[in-house]
């Protein structure tokens, strides 16, 4: 897996060296987690959940890769690929807000999923995965400063 972040806008795509869903969780956080998280495989191309709905879940990529994207307006859009080992809807869930993106499991991928409530329960319980989960945070904070700091910059040259 290279270690790049794709960025994709309706103008084209952008490549970092920091890739935002390479934040992946320590084997103690995956083990639990998949240890209490249900199963499923997604046959087709199924979107997980949109963009201001409540964050319900965090879901965790077993195999394959989901599509995350943030609308800007009607026609423009940012774009990341999350792969196996990357947690998502993380944030929202974890703070119990609605999710700031869109996600779509591209067909064949596998996830395993959890209830916001069971989630916060299972690192509530264990402050090594309570500091693993703000890790992850911060990681994808950082990286995602960074995708909207290149992508104003690309889409400057752009215009020049």
């Amino acid at each position: 897996m290279p270690d790049t972040l794709n960025i994709t806008t309706h103008r084209g795509q952008i490549e970092s060296g920091d890739s935002l869903y390479d934040c992946k969780g320590s084997p103690e956080l995956v083990a639990a987690f998949e240890k209490r998280a249900i199963k499923i495989a997604c046959s087709e191309n199924e979107v997980l959940f949109n963009d201001g709905e409540p964050g319900k879940c965090v879901y965790l990529i077993l195999a394959g890769e989901i599509r995350l994207f943030l609308p800007f307006a009607s026609m423009d859009e940012m774009g990341f690929l999350a792969r196996s080992g990357a947690f998502v809807g993380l944030p929202a869930a974890f703070s119990n807000e609605s999710y700031s993106m869109s996600a779509i499991a591209r067909e064949g991928t596998q996830v395993a999923l959890m209830s916001r409530d069971k989630f916060c329960d299972l690192v509530a319980a264990d402050p090594v995965l309570a500091l693993d989960v703000l890790r992850i945070l911060a990681a994808e904070t950082r990286a995602a400063r960074i995708a909207i700091v290149e992508s104003g910059f690309a889409q400057h040259r752009q215009i020049r």
